[in-house]
């Protein structure tokens, strides 16, 4: 296993499109906010579908039913474009697991859940941190293997419908759905991948987020990678290794679930990565 690291900025040439993809490569906490990273290998999912799964117990501020429906939601914003971009997301059911981690010889899932207790970061991605997006990458590719999305409900009173005082679930859910399909923060203020939260109005995609997921899952099906292109994998939303409902290594050490978490605030994201060929890391931003 080993830690993809990089501390090195370089100038790149202004982009046409405001957004930005995930690399394999962490951004240089210097880096300016707006631009577009172009370190490393853009990641993807190579399959043309995904599954994702809900951990079982939720919240006290919602169910795993609604978070289902309110995820269902979310990823059909992304698939919905008006291109018809070569991807979509499935829901596989609940799960026992509470913690981040990819298995690399025991089943996955790809699990949405959340932190009531208190959000395990630190200060500097804590109270204003909406949600997190975990991912793990193969780092000689560009191509996913796994995404984990944490809520921090320890610091936040979400409103499930927009209606509330507090950051809209909706808006936040489909901004992270963005991190799990490989987008990075816009540089575009009206995009629902701009890196702070402005309210209910990022539940609705803007046209550079479409943009951006159709370069990615072209309607063709082809995924744009590095290398130019490469041909879209049958639709099996199994995870790798196969889906798992329970944890196999505990809380501590992280998740698999064994059948078989960008963050959303007004304020940062995080992403994690494993690996052989694989790399492990938190991304930060400020989004909302």
């Amino acid at each position: 296993m080993r830690l993809a690291v990089a501390l090195v900025i370089l100038a790149s040439a202004p982009l046409a499109h405001a957004f930005c993809r995930e690399t394999t490569v962490p951004v240089h906490p210097l880096f300016p906010a707006g631009q577009c990273w172009d370190q490393g290998l853009p990641v993807y999912w190579a399959k043309s579908c995904v599954g994702y799964a809900v951990q079982l117990d939720a919240s006290k501020q919602i169910t795993a039913d609604q978070t289902q429906q309110l995820m269902d939601t979310a990823f059909a914003k992304w698939h919905d474009a008006s291109c018809g971009p070569s991807i979509s997301v499935e829901f596989l059911g609940d799960v026992e697991c509470h913690a981040i981690e990819y298995n690399q010889a025991a089943g996955n899932a790809n699990v949405v859940m959340f932190d009531d207790a208190s959000w395990p970061y630190p200060t500097s991605a804590a109270a204003d941190t909406l949600a997190l997006t975990h991912i793990t990458y193969n780092i000689d590719t560009g191509e996913l293997y796994d995404a984990d999305l944490e809520v921090n409900t320890a610091q936040n009173q979400f409103s499930l419908d927009g209606s509330g005082t507090g950051p809209d679930l909706r808006a936040v859910l489909t901004h992270e759905a963005g991190h799990f399909l490989g987008l990075a923060h816009s540089g575009d203020p009206t995009a629902t991948m701009w890196s702070k939260y402005v309210g209910s109005s990022m539940a609705t995609l803007a046209a550079d987020d479409e943009t951006g997921i159709c370069t990615i899952y072209a309607p063709d099906g082809t995924r744009s990678t590095a290398d130019g292109g490469v041909p879209a994998g049958d639709c099996d939303p199994t995870p790798r290794h196969g889906f798992a409902s329970e944890c196999q290594n505990g809380k501590s050490s992280g998740c698999s679930c064994t059948s078989a978490p960008r963050r959303t605030d007004g304020r940062a994201l995080a992403w994690i990565a494993i690996g052989l060929a694989l790399a492990a890391r938190r991304l930060r931003g400020r989004f909302a």
